[in-house]
């Protein structure tokens, strides 16, 4: 099986002494001299490269085999497939243990990351377009997709993967074929399918801190060549937990991760084809993963208190836990029309969780919150599709969405003689609460098609038209500080009393907001194509792209109520796709541009110049610019030697910057979570034993360069405002018992122990009584596993 990208670094100095022009310069330099070697010689390898290949043990047994994916709404290979795509197969994500959360995924793309603390909401950036703002209701740029059906709440994409196909990872823009929300690019899960051949797996890991992990599934015909079935599960459990807190004395972060999936596959008659798709998942996490970081004399943080500098103790008074519950329903049917082919997918997707949380992340009781938040989906796409053998080729739909999200959250302050606190710590008694139901409703039509104008040269044409309503209710209190009373601590937002919320000084967070709006968009794109020769081709993509407008229902504050306008991006993409050494190596690269306006970004700012009123916003950016190269190279060199490799080389930078309300002008800026240079190495090497066994050597290093958590400030004393370049790796050792069907693996993840932040929330304003919160990426993890596939 084919395997694409893996964890890995390259040695950062050179590719930062780079600058990304130069790299862009040698980017077109180096797919000209490919296009014009491929043209030369592509078709018929010469006798010495064959022979070289042999002496490496290469041969038929050694090529690399190819993948088929659904990026255009039709299968395909996936080195046919005019745009950037990585492609992560099912078998490499069980040998590897990737997916314990969805947001991994990314760690094997150029130019992407998805920083999450533990299994949670994932922060998806791909080529520097991601949202900085994270409300249940505000979508990501990079479009998620489960099984073809869009997930719009971000806080539903981190659930474990298992028992797939494939994870499909596309970059940048997708609006013609996978709608708005998708100017960053789209990423489609999909899972193995039933079939009429009995098959399955199960797997058994167990890893630091207690954790034990058990997945599995078994499939097959239930009434021959009429219905199929397929049951798929996985459980991890988490009982000791990474953090230590030290306030309390017992183990945080602890979790449970529990998913279902059961599909059952119909054939009706000779031309309707039924696929349906249950799945449910639990997940739940408890105590505190976060701390602060201290900013006094000898390490004091505020009242005394000194936070420790070990990234596994935390330090929290107050309950920080969180149960999150999801699940659907799929229908999917194909109708062979003669030779066209009718496509119906019908989604539905809930989700619910309830959090309570530490907001100070300290042992004084300067904040706490609780949140109760859900959402419901309801999607149905109909497509027509030609076939693809002609000299024009199409594909024709229609698509609906429909959600409706209920969000409540409070904070408090409580008296320091209802909880334990430090001495010293004397913070007025406080209580805010947002209420608000947010709906969607889009409705989209689209087609696209293909013009075969030569054998060599074809060229793709799309275009999608969507509109889009989105209705919000919000209502915002805040008491004046001392005016309430709780009737109980443990249960402090049911028994809130009393309240004085008209006092001036909480004047401006007191509100309501009841907004509706309605956007129309084109979104369009025009790729042409070229194939020099079988093995080596070449493509244009200029593609614009659009992002939903919207609310900032995070607002604590009227003055930063907005509404945000849609983002619009332009991207220009040439790139080339080619196969080596009679299929032994193949090698991908782009170039790319974007035009971006009115990006939406969270952002800290003040109002009119005054440094004391600090208000939160969410706002456009009126322009923006993106420049990047990628380069993708795989390589089965000898019949026992595998290899990845990729670059990312990134920047960015805003060009009409004005922060609202007098904030200040921050254009030259760089986009969040946007490194320069990402890099990625990965091999496995398979050792034969004489019993027919093999030991399978492998490993992966990954290296990021520094990146930014906000669009303003980017930089501070402490170096809290971003996160300077670090590489991660990790080990496999595995024992294949003879026949394949047996494997027993040892590892070690982040095998350096490297520490680093995935983020942090820090306080602009001096003397605030919360903030700086430091998230610490996942430290050295080792464990073991079996796994038996039937």
């Amino acid at each position: 099986m084919r395997r694409s990208t893996a964890p890995a670094a390259f040695s950062p100095s050179p590719l930062h002494l780079t600058p990304v022009r130069r790299a862009l310069r040698s980017a077109f330099a180096i797919g000209g001299l490919m296009l014009v070697h491929g043209m030369a010689h592509a078709e018929t390898p010469g006798a010495d490269v064959i022979a070289a290949a042999d002496a490496n043990g290469g041969g038929e047994g050694a090529s690399l085999q190819s993948v088929t994916v659904t990026a255009q709404k039709r299968e395909e290979s996936a080195q046919k497939v005019p745009s950037a795509i990585t492609v992560l197969g099912g078998k490499e994500l069980l040998d590897t243990g990737i997916g314990r959360s969805a947001s991994e995924i990314l760690n094997y793309v150029p130019n992407a990351s998805a920083g999450t603390q533990q299994h949670g909401r994932p922060r998806w950036w791909i080529r520097g377009v991601g949202a900085g703002q994270q409300q249940i209701d505000f979508p990501n740029p990079v479009g998620f997709y489960l099984d073809d059906v869009y997930i719009s709440n971000s806080s539903a994409t981190g659930f474990p993967l298992f028992d797939l196909d494939r994870v499909e990872v596309l970059r940048g823009p997708q609006g013609t074929l996978w709608g708005k929300n998708t100017t960053g690019g789209a990423i489609n899960v999909i899972s193995r399918k039933p079939s009429f051949k009995s098959s399955g797996y199960a797997k058994l890991d167990y890893s630091s801190y207690d954790t034990k992990l058990a997945e599995g599934a078994i499939g097959g015909a239930l009434v021959d060549e009429v219905l199929a079935g397929r049951l798929s599960f996985h459980t991890e459990q988490q009982d000791k937990g990474r953090f230590h807190n030290q306030f309390t004395g017992e183990r945080d972060g602890k979790l449970k991760d529990s998913a279902i999936r059961g599909q059952l596959k119909a054939l009706i008659g000779r031309d309707l084809t039924a696929n349906l798709n249950l799945h449910y998942r639990d997940y739940t996490t408890k105590g505190a993963t976060t701390t602060v970081a201290s900013y006094g004399a000898n390490g004091v943080y505020r009242n005394g208190y000194i936070p420790s500098t070990n990234p596994d103790d935390v330090s929290t008074n107050a309950p920080a836990d969180s149960d999150v519950t999801q699940g659907g329903a799929q229908l999917n049917l194909e109708y062979a029309l003669g030779e066209l082919t009718l496509t119906s997918i019908t989604g539905y997707e809930n989700f619910r969780n309830e959090a309570t949380g530490d907001s100070d992340n300290t042992p004084l009781e300067v904040g706490r919150s609780r949140s109760k938040a859900s959402s419901r989906q309801v999607s149905q796409e109909l497509r027509l599709t030609s076939p693809q053998n002609g000299a024009v080729s199409w594909v024709a739909g229609l698509f609906y969405f429909n959600e409706k999200i209920d969000s409540d959250s409070a904070g408090a302050r409580l008296p320091n003689g209802t909880v334990p606190a430090l001495a010293g710590s004397t913070q007025p008694v406080g209580y805010n609460r947002t209420i608000y139901q947010h709906k969607a409703r889009s409705a989209a039509i689209f087609g696209s098609t293909t013009v075969n104008f030569s054998e060599q040269f074809l060229s793709t044409f799309g275009l999608r038209w969507t509109t889009e309503t989105k209705d919000l209710d919000l209502r915002r209190v805040q008491a004046a500080s001392n005016t309430v009373t709780f009737g109980d601590a443990a249960n402090w937002w049911n028994t809130v009393r009393g309240g004085n919320y008209a006092a001036a000084s909480v004047a401006n967070n007191n509100f309501t907001s009841n907004p509706s709006t309605t956007w129309n968009a084109l979104t369009y794109d025009v790729t042409p194509e070229y194939r020099f020769s079988r093995t080596l081709r070449g493509y244009l993509k200029y593609a614009h792209g659009i992002k939903s407008g919207g609310y900032n229902t995070s607002a604590t504050d009227v003055r930063a109520l907005n509404t945000v306008k849609p983002e619009t991006l332009n991207s220009f993409e040439a790139g080339i796709k080619s196969e080596w050494l009679d299929g032994r190596l193949n090698f991908n690269a782009n170039v790319f541009h974007y035009d971006y306006k009115n990006v939406q970004v969270n952002i800290t700012g003040v109002y009119n110049g005054d440094p004391t009123q600090s208000v939160n916003y969410l706002q456009n950016v009126r322009k923006a610019h993106v420049n990047g190269a990628e380069f993708e190279l795989e390589a089965q060199p000898t019949d026992n030697l595998h290899i990845n490799a990729n670059i990312g080389l990134l920047r960015t930078e805003f060009d009409d910057f004005a922060i609202q309300n007098n904030g200040g002008d921050r254009s030259g800026n760089e986009f969040v979570r946007s490194p320069h240079v990402t890099a990625l190495l990965a091999a496995d090497y398979r050792y034969p034993l004489g019993n027919g066994a093999q030991l399978v050597f492998s490993g992966d290093v990954r290296y990021t360069s520094k990146q930014y958590y906000y669009v303003d400030p980017q930089s501070d004393a402490r170096g809290l405002l971003n996160q300077g370049g670090f590489a991660l790796a990790n080990a496999r050792l595995s024992y294949v018992l003879p026949g394949g069907k047996h494997r027993i693996t040892a590892y070690a993840n982040n095998l350096a122990d490297k520490v680093y932040r995935n983020h942090t929330l820090t306080s602009f304003v001096p003397g605030a009584v919360n903030g700086d919160t430091v998230i610490i990426g996942q430290g050295r993890t080792v464990g073991a596993s079996y796994t038996i596939q039937f």
